[in-house]
């Protein structure tokens, strides 16, 4: 017997089709021939910044363990499956799909899956690092998915996950409004949150399991664990059949696409942590977002919230300069525009106080002193009695924000951005 790690990628397309769905689909006809998975299919989530990204930019892999012999029906049944469901006809659509044997893991693999998530990699590395490991490719005309194919096979999910259970629709379904029950989510969310999360968004009420896009998809529901996600499921009534469910392991939720730089190090493409000071204040620009000035020894960098995050925006615009912060976001590349962190959440580290000029009170009757003008002191209208100006009190303003976190609403966050809930909870076991 052989592990045999199976790794597909950008089958997803505009006009529906979905790579969890062809890899939930490859998985159930290995199954329906016998075949068994070792352990969780994985969801792996790829770079958010990639302008040549495919709608949720994930790619999935999947490990069987077969006898040597059984291996060239595995491949025909998973080439088979990409070519039958991946809109080939789509130009933007270019699947690859990997086989890689070995009960091991690579450090090489391992490195390649975390710069494919957070960084940018060419279809010649990931041939390299194929030919290096003695991994199988396969390329869909352009064959650009071979690179997140081989990189979710790499992943191996060592340091943080969670678990995405999902639905499909039946295909006379597709493309149609989804049929399921809001009074059932929010019972759901109720009775399984935080072992589940982002259902649904606090401010606005809005369900958020079940995607605003044709593919075959009708909810999904992210957790901490297998169990969670399953028990939430019973909870939730669908309104229309369910053609299968399958539930994946994922880094959705991790913050595996971020790394912690200083702000003369931050490039395109990439997800930061930046730590520094306000330097310029908020601003409000045309379309709602707030843009602030972050500085550290090593430069400056814009930061923005944009309009969808709703009232996270209200968070921003009470920092002021001087506020000492922890920044955590993506930076696209756009050649015509600053260098911007497109913010995801942010830590207020420090405060820079406020202060406030108060007139004295009279020593002798208690009263609020008026001033007699600049620098000619202060007089009591009520007992004459005369104080220098020397008397003024300053006067620390409280704040309308505090040191803390603050995330973007569930309506705006990205697939790999870990919730602040999660934060927490893994602070309280450790």
């Amino acid at each position: 017997m052989v592990l045999l790690h199976i790794g597909i990628d950008d089958t997803d397309s505009k006009r529906g089709m979905c790579t969890t769905y062809v890899g939930a689909v490859a998985i159930r006809r290995l199954e329906q021939q016998g075949f068994k998975l070792k352990g969780y299919p994985k969801l792996i989530r790829l770079n958010p910044n990639w302008k040549m990204k495919t709608r949720g930019n994930c790619a999935i892999a999947f490990t069987l363990s077969v006898k040597r012999d059984q291996i060239p029906l595995v491949k025909e049944i998973v080439l088979k499956t990409v070519a039958d469901l991946a809109e080939l006809h789509v130009e933007t659509t270019n699947p690859g799909v990997v086989f890689y044997q070995g009960n091991k893991i690579t450090e090489e693999m391992k490195a390649f899956s975390k710069k494919v998530v957070q960084d940018v990699v060419t279809i010649g590395e990931a041939e390299e690092l194929a030919r290096m490991v003695g991994a199988e490719i396969h390329k869909f005309k352009l064959g650009r998915g071979i690179v997140g194919a081989l990189a979710a096979i790499g992943n191996t999910l060592e340091d943080d996950w969670t678990f995405e259970l999902i639905t499909y629709r039946t295909p006379e379904n597709r493309g149609k409004p989804r049929k399921i029950d809001p009074a059932s989510v929010e019972e759901m969310d109720r009775k399984t949150y935080p072992r589940t999360f982002d259902n649904l968004d606090p401010s606005t009420g809005e369900i958020r399991i079940t995607p605003h896009t044709p593919c075959p998809i009708l909810y999904g529901i992210r957790g901490e664990t297998p169990q969670a996600v399953k028990k939430a499921s019973v909870i939730v009534r669908s309104l229309e059949p369910i053609e299968q469910t399958i539930v994946y392991k994922t880094n959705q939720g991790t913050d595996a696409h971020l790394r912690k730089v200083k702000i003369a190090e931050a490039r395109p493409n990439w997800s930061v942590i930046v730590e520094g000071v306000v330097c310029q204040p908020p601003r409000t620009i045309p379309g709602g977002h707030v843009i602030f000035r972050l500085k550290d020894e090593t430069g400056e960098i814009d930061c923005a919230a944009y309009e969808p995050t709703r009232q996270f925006r209200d968070q921003v615009r009470k920092l002021i300069v001087g506020d000492r912060l922890r920044v955590f976001g993506g930076i696209k590349e756009k050649p015509e525009l600053p260098l911007t962190v497109n913010l995801e959440k942010f830590e207020v580290m420090d405060l820079a106080p406020i202060f406030r000029r108060e007139n004295p009170t009279c020593p002798r009757c208690g009263k609020r002193m008026k001033s007699e003008g600049k620098n000619k002191g202060y007089s009591c209208k009520l007992c004459k009695t005369r104080a220098p100006a020397s008397a003024v009190r300053m006067v620390k303003v409280e704040r309308d924000i505090s040191v803390g976190r603050f995330e973007v609403p569930p309506r705006a966050r990205r697939h790999l951005a870990k919730p602040l809930i999660r934060e927490l909870a893994a602070e309280k076991r450790r």
